[in-house]
């Protein structure tokens, strides 16, 4: 099947939306494969909403309740308009877990609801590129003489593997490969030969590139898609292949988390790891002896003299970039992250001199990189063509880091942007990592998104605060949009939450900021999870508070099997609370959204605060800076939201199917008595309540249960 790759407004076929609201009614199709079938009328109007969208060329902003069964009521219409208009359409999720459950079980339950059609579309599912292994960095690295034992038994492992997978993929390997080691052997854009590869016809991505070619649906993430779009507005335009193969509509799962997603590539970074790379690429040794591609290249190069002019600016370059680091962890002091706006104008300019300390020493090496790898001629012999395409490579993302360098510098003439320095954790201690990243993505989204593709239909289960949608369409650019028609709907779930689900609020909770919250959240959170017997998803803020509660409780509780996060794999930790019914997980930030646990596993769960994001944080701080510099208030307009997206989210957690039932309890009782505090309550469906002394509550929670 071929598919239009032409992007410029054309005529489509409507769909005829009652005959796909139609295979999901109690007579259609999809009834025939269960012994009971109940249709969900929320999921069938999702569907007609969805299908309008497509054939008016419209935005559709929805808001599905968790049950309604989206992913159903996008992918039947999605694959109809592929169908009968021959062209692409992109499904985005937040992660790679949802694009799985998609390819193997929505997927094919939508092509048996539709049943066997000519020239039926096919699905491909896409990761970034380096989820996927490179034959060629393969064998080059199980050449190396030098690997360390660890690395070498796992590369082994890999090297059998390679020649029976079909996808080559990170996540289909039997075991998690060491970072380093698969950083190594991945697939790299700037690395690739393309067909001068001798592996090319054997290659993981050429073939999904292939596929993706022929196929009309590509499931992909936020993060892939984003780095498509970004490149089309590079330069790559729109009725050509980018980083995906062109396409005419997206529909955006998880559509809450777009604004971060777009926020990375539309940024600029760097840290030693991007210098390191690129250096050690150029040169390194090992075992006493001088390994990289520099030596390769100097001996086909006609500036050869270089050399020692070379080796001398490596030497300069990395001692610069020491100096720098230690000065930007100085800037940062006892926080984890800062911007240059936080600091008094001093503190800046002494990072910004040292800056330019370091970007001078780049910018040396980097020009004497440039002459010696342009002269270089390799003729022919593949050792030296390598060497000299490594260099080149290596030299680009020095390039790089310079240009943003060059950002930083001029940081007072770019207020749209804030400039921030954040502290990552290494085996060797902390490491700063320089950011650059835009204040406000509207304006961006409106051009990258909303205004090139014919349709683009945003979908999740949180995308209102209170019963607007005003604040998510501010953040992307929909508000006053006017290229195109928006459509907002709301579809609620079918749980039974007023008949299934326990709100409870401690009355006689301190205030947050009361030092004496955290005693009673220690007390509090032991004596929940003791009398619902674990099965307890506990969310904190602070992973500092997290570790002081799950060490009390656990000297409580010493017989409750109590897991916390930090002291496993995420998956491990989510599989072992899944498997064993009657633990309990502490958990921070990453465990608010995006994971499901149906059924008795997960009976109760607790949220210790309010979400509030930190006030300090740069980007947010910079947010914040930018609505009251027009008027606003930051709190209302900013920090409640995003508080309110994030509570949905946790609350969430607990109703993942029809049969569940459980308790939700919020140890935060700001949300009783601060007036902001109803948008969260009037923003989550309505439930049975106990705001009441922790004492009353635990009462109400044994006669709930038991």
């Amino acid at each position: 099947m071929q598919y239009d790759d032409e992007c410029e407004e054309r005529e489509y076929h409507s769909l005829n939306a009652d005959t796909i609201v139609g295979y999901l009614e109690e007579t259609g199709s999809f009834a025939s494969f269960f012994d009971h079938y109940e249709e969900r009328p929320s999921q069938l109007d999702l569907v007609r909403a969805i299908t309008h969208c497509f054939n008016d060329n419209a935005i559709g902003v929805f808001e599905a309740g968790t049950g309604v069964g989206k992913s159903l009521a996008y992918l039947l219409p999605a694959f109809e308009w592929a169908l009968v208009n021959k062209v692409r359409v992109v499904i985005s999720t937040g992660t790679i877990n949802l694009q799985h459950q998609l390819i193997d079980k929505d997927v094919p339950d939508a092509l048996k609801i539709l049943g066997e059609k000519p020239d039926m579309p096919q699905a491909v599912l896409i990761k970034g590129r380096q989820n996927y292994l490179c034959l060629r960095r393969l064998m080059q690295t199980v050449q190396e003489p030098d690997l360390f034992t660890q690395d070498a038994e796992e590369l082994a492992a890999i090297q059998k593997w390679a020649q029976t997978t079909d996808e080559g993929t990170r996540s289909a390997l039997p075991f998690m490969p060491a970072p380093g080691l698969w950083s190594k052997i991945c697939s790299e854009s700037d690395n690739c030969l393309g067909q001068r590869c001798p592996f090319y016809t054997s290659c993981f991505v050429m073939k999904l590139r292939k596929k993706a070619e022929k196929a009309a649906i590509l499931i992909v993430n936020h993060h892939l898609l984003f780095a498509d779009l970004a490149s089309r507005q590079d330069g790559a335009g729109y009725a050509a292949t980018a980083v995906l193969p062109p396409f005419h509509a997206i529909i955006f799962d998880e559509a809450h988390t777009i604004e971060e997603a777009a926020s990375s590539f539309f940024s600029h970074t760097f840290s030693r790891y991007e210098l390191n790379r690129s250096i050690t690429t150029l040169s390194r040794v090992k075992k006493g002896k001088n390994v990289g591609c520099l030596e390769k290249i100097t001996a086909v190069s006609t500036k050869a003299e270089l050399m020692p002019v070379i080796a001398n600016a490596l030497t300069k370059t990395q001692a610069a970039y020491a100096a720098l680091e230690a000065q930007a962890l100085n800037f940062c002091g006892s926080v984890s992250s800062l911007s240059f706006t936080q600091v008094p104008a001093a503190k800046t300019a002494a990072l910004l001199a040292l800056c330019k300390d370091f970007a001078g020493e780049l910018n040396k090496l980097n020009n004497a990189l440039a002459v010696l790898i342009t002269n270089a001629e390799p003729n022919d012999d593949p050792r030296y063509e390598d060497a000299v395409r490594e260099g080149g490579i290596a030299l680009s993302r020095l390039q790089d880091i310079a240009e943003t360098l060059e950002h930083f510098f001029q940081w007072t003439q770019q207020p749209d942007y804030v400039f921030w320095i954040e502290k990552m954790q290494s085996p060797g201690g902390e490491v700063p990592r320089f950011n650059q990243t835009p204040i406000d993505l509207a304006d961006k989204l409106r051009h990258a998104v909303f205004k090139p593709f014919d349709t683009v239909i945003a979908l999740s289960a949180t995308l209102k605060i209170g019963n607007s949608f005003s604040f998510w369409m501010g953040r992307t650019g929909l508000l006053s949009f006017s290229s195109k028609e928006v459509r907002t709907g709301t579809f609620d779930s079918p749980f039974h939450y007023e008949k299934n689900v326990l709100l409870n609020i401690p009355t006689d909770a301190p205030a947050p900021d009361d030092e004496q919250f955290q005693a009673f959240v220690n007390t509090a959170v032991a004596r929940l999870i003791e009398i619902t017997g674990g099965k307890t998803l506990v969310l904190f803020t602070s992973y500092e508070s997290l570790k002081q509660t799950c060490a009390f409780a656990r000297s409580e509780l010493p017989d409750m099997e109590i897991l916390q996060q930090g002291e496993d794999d995420r998956s491990r930790l989510l599989h072992t609370f899944k498997e064993h019914i009657d633990s309990t997980l502490f958990a921070t930030t990453s465990f608010w959204a995006g994971i499901d646990v149906p059924g008795e596993a997960l009976t109760h769960v607790i949220l210790v605060k309010l979400p509030f994001a930190v006030p300090s944080a740069p980007l947010f701080r910079a947010r914040a800076d930018a609505i009251e510099r027009k008027g606003g208030s930051s709190f209302m307009q900013l920090s409640v939201p995003e508080a309110v997206v994030q509570f949905r989210q946790g609350f969430g957690r607990l109703m993942r199917s029809q049969t569940d039932r459980g308790i939700v309890t919020l140890l935060d009782k700001r949300a009783l008595i601060k007036q902001y505090g109803r948008i969260f309550i009037e923003s989550i469906p309505k439930t049975k309540q106990c705001f009441a002394s922790l004492q009353e509550i635990v009462y109400n929670i044994e006669s709930f249960l038991y």
